[in-house]
C-alpha cells in the first residue's frame, strides 16, 4: 500500500470540502483503514489532531473569504460549519487573535494554517523490538465504552481512572489470576470500525480469558462484565517497555511514520491492543494483513 499517496488523497478530499460536510466514512475509504487508525496515524505524523487541522484550515479559508468578498459574516459562519455567528466569532478570535469584523475595518495580523502534504522519509534512527505472529482466535472479558472518535485521546485516560474507582480493575484482577493468557496484562483495546461506524469508536478495558488452543480453559465473565471474541490473525507485537504513556506513544509514532510505510503490510480491521504488565512492561499489538499491491522493495 502506498501510504503517502492515500494520505494525500484524504487531505485533498478534506481540502475540497472545507466549506461543506466532511465524511469520515469517505476518508476511511480513501485511506483504506478505520477512521480511528487514520486519526492516530495523522496525529503522530502531523503532530496535531485531525480535528484541529480541519478547524485551522477552515478558519484560514474563512479569513480569506472575509478579506476578498462582501458576503455577510453569518453566511461565512454557516459556510464553514458553524451553527451561529457567535460560535464562529469565538473560534475565529481564538485562532487569529482578532474578531472577524476587525478584518474589514482595519489592518490586522492573521494566522495561516497551510495545507499539509505528506512525504515520508524512512529514517530508522531508533530500533524497534517486535515480532510478527500468527496468533489463534481469543476472547477477552471487560467493559466496553462507545466514545466520540474525535475525543478519544481525552476520554480514554478517564475510563482507566474510573475503572480503578468503581472496582472494575479489581474484578479484572480476579479473572487474571485464573487466566494468565496472552495478550498479557491489563488490556486497552481500541476499535474504530472499518466503514460506516466511524464517528464513534469502541474502547474496551479487559483481560484475556481464552485462547483457542487445546490446553486453554474458557473463563466466564463476572456480573457486570462482557466477553468479546476476536478471530485468528497476523499480529505485529511491539515491545514498549518504559514509563507509560510515553513509552507506548513513542512506539506508535515509530510504527506509523517508519515501520508501517516500509513494511509491505496494511492494517487489518481489528482492535489495536495495548498490554500493560508489571514493572513498566508494555506491548502494543497491531493486526496486519499482506498487501498484494505493496511497493515494498
Amino acid at each position: 500500500m502506498n501510504w503517502v499517496k492515500r494520505f494525500n488523497e484524504a487531505i485533498n478530499y478534506i481540502e475540497e470540502h472545507l466549506d461543506g460536510d466532511i465524511s469520515y466514512e469517505t476518508i476511511s475509504n480513501k485511506v483504506g483503514c478505520s477512521i480511528y487508525n487514520f486519526q492516530r496515524m495523522f496525529s503522530y505524523i502531523a503532530d496535531k489532531p485531525l480535528s484541529e487541522y480541519i478547524r485551522s484550515r477552515r478558519l484560514t479559508s474563512a479569513a480569506f473569504d472575509i478579506l476578498n468578498c462582501d458576503d455577510r459574516l453569518i453566511d461565512i459562519s454557516i459556510k464553514y460549519g458553524y451553527k451561529s455567528q457567535d460560535a464562529f466569532t469565538r473560534a475565529f478570535k481564538k485562532f487569529h487573535g482578532v474578531l472577524p469584523s476587525d478584518i474589514r475595518n482595519e489592518t490586522v495580523k492573521l494566522k495561516s494554517c497551510p495545507k499539509i502534504s505528506f512525504q515520508m522519509t524512512i529514517k530508522g534512527v531508533n530500533h524497534m523490538n517486535y515480532q510478527i505472529e500468527d496468533f489463534p482466535a481469543f476472547k477477552v472479558i471487560g467493559v466496553s465504552k462507545r466514545i466520540d472518535t474525535k475525543k478519544a485521546f481525552n476520554i480514554v485516560p478517564k475510563i482507566w481512572e474510573e475503572a480503578w474507582k468503581d472496582g472494575t480493575i479489581h474484578q479484572l484482577m480476579d479473572i487474571f489470576k485464573q487466566a494468565d493468557y496472552r495478550p498479557a496484562g491489563f488490556l486497552g483495546l481500541s476499535s474504530g470500525g472499518q466503514w460506516g461506524n466511524s464517528e464513534e469508536m469502541e474502547y474496551i478495558l479487559a483481560v484475556t480469558s481464552y485462547v483457542d488452543t487445546p490446553e486453554c480453559q474458557l473463563i466466564s465473565p463476572n456480573e457486570g462484565l462482557e466477553q468479546f471474541s476476536y478471530p485468528a490473525s497476523k499480529w505485529a507485537i511491539f515491545e514498549a517497555n518504559g514509563e507509560p504513556p510515553q513509552a507506548v506513544q513513542k512506539i506508535y509514532k515509530q510504527f506509523y511514520t517508519e515501520w508501517l510505510p516500509n513494511s509491505g503490510y496494511q492494517l487489518k480491521d481489528l482492535p489495536v491492543i495495548e498490554c500493560y504488565m508489571q514493572n513498566n512492561r508494555q506491548e502494543v499489538w497491531i493486526a496486519l494483513e499482506n498487501d498484494s499491491n505493496s511497493e515494498r522493495r
